[in-house]
C-alpha cells in the first residue's frame, strides 16, 4: 500500500480560499487516476503513468513476457468520496493473476494449461495429484518467441499419446515401471527399449519474487501526482472563479 501526504504536495504559500478546500477531494482523485493509469484531460498523463511503467519494465524482471501479460495490469478508480486506487492483475479476456501474482508476491509455479491436460489424459498412469509439469533438459520440441510449447508441438504429443501400442515414438504419460525414473511424459524409442523425459511431474516449483511492481508504482506517483495535483486544483477552481460559483473567502487548510 502507498500512502500520500496531501498537504506536502500543495503550494501553501498561495492564498487558501473556502474553494480551494471545496475543490480538493475531486482534485486528488483527478491526479490519482490520471498518475495511475492516465487521463485524457491531462496532457502526457497515461505515457507517464504506473501502468505504463509496469508495461515498459516488464521484460526487465519476466522472462519473455506476451504483450498481454506485459500490460497484464488494471486499476480501479478513484473517487471524491474514495480517494483509494488499487492496482490489480487483470482478469480479461485471461487471468493474469495466475502468472503475475506469483511473479510479484512469489510462491507456486502456475500450471500450464497443456500441462493440466496432459496430467488428465485418459492414458496418463500412477501420475501424482497436484503435481504440475515442467519441461526436462532433454526437451527439444521448439518454442515460441514468448518462450512457451508450441500448441503443434503439444497437439503431436496428444496424438502419439493415443494408443496401447508400444511403438517407436509413442509416448508414455506416467511412471515408468522399474528403476527410479519419476512420473512424467516420455517418448518411446529404439523399440520400446528407451524411454526419453520430455516431462517430469514434480510436486511443488516455486518461485521467489522478481518483478518489484509496488517500488515502481511508488517511484511512478512520487514523480508526477504533486504536479497533476496541483494542476488540477488550480483548473478546478478557476473554472468556477469564471463562473461566479466560487467562494473566494479565505479558508484555512
Amino acid at each position: 500500500m502507498i500512502t500520500l501526504d496531501i498537504k506536502s504536495e500543495l503550494k501553501l504559500a498561495e492564498k487558501w480560499s473556502n474553494e480551494h478546500s471545496n475543490q480538493l477531494a475531486y482534485s486528488v482523485a483527478n491526479a490519482m487516476n490520471a498518475t495511475v493509469q492516465g487521463s485524457k484531460f491531462i496532457t502526457g498523463s497515461k505515457q507517464k503513468s504506473a501502468l505504463q511503467l509496469l508495461a515498459r519494465e516488464a521484460p526487465s524482471y519476466l522472462k519473455q513476457p506476451k504483450p498481454a501479460t506485459q500490460k497484464g495490469w488494471r486499476a480501479t478508480r478513484a473517487n471524491k468520496r474514495n480517494l483509494s486506487t488499487t492496482i490489480l492483475p487483470k482478469d480479461r479476456p485471461y487471468n493474469q493473476q495466475r502468472y503475475l501474482g506469483g511473479n510479484v508476491l512469489g510462491g507456486s509455479r502456475a500450471p500450464k494449461d497443456y500441462g493440466v491436460a496432459l496430467m488428465k489424459h485418459p492414458l496418463a498412469r500412477n501420475m501424482p495429484s497436484n503435481a504440475r509439469l515442467v519441461p526436462t533438459p532433454y526437451w527439444d520440441g521448439k518454442k515460441d518467441k514468448y518462450g512457451n510449447i508450441s500448441k503443434t508441438k503439444i497437439n503431436k504429443i496428444f496424438e502419439q499419446a493415443n494408443t496401447t501400442h508400444y511403438q517407436t515414438n509413442s509416448v508414455f504419460i506416467g511412471k515408468p515401471q522399474g528403476g527410479s525414473r519419476p512420473p512424467g511424459v516420455y517418448l518411446r524409442s529404439n523399440k520400446n527399449k528407451k524411454l526419453r523425459p520430455l516431462f517430469y511431474a514434480v510436486s511443488s516449483v516455486r518461485y521467489g519474487a522478481r518483478f518489484p511492481v509496488e517500488s515502481l508504482v511508488k517511484r511512478s506517483v512520487q514523480k508526477d501526482f504533486g504536479i497533476y495535483l496541483r494542476q488540477e486544483l488550480t483548473k478546478n477552481v478557476a473554472k468556477n472563479v469564471k463562473a461566479g460559483k466560487a467562494d473566494r473567502r479565505t479558508g484555512i487548510f
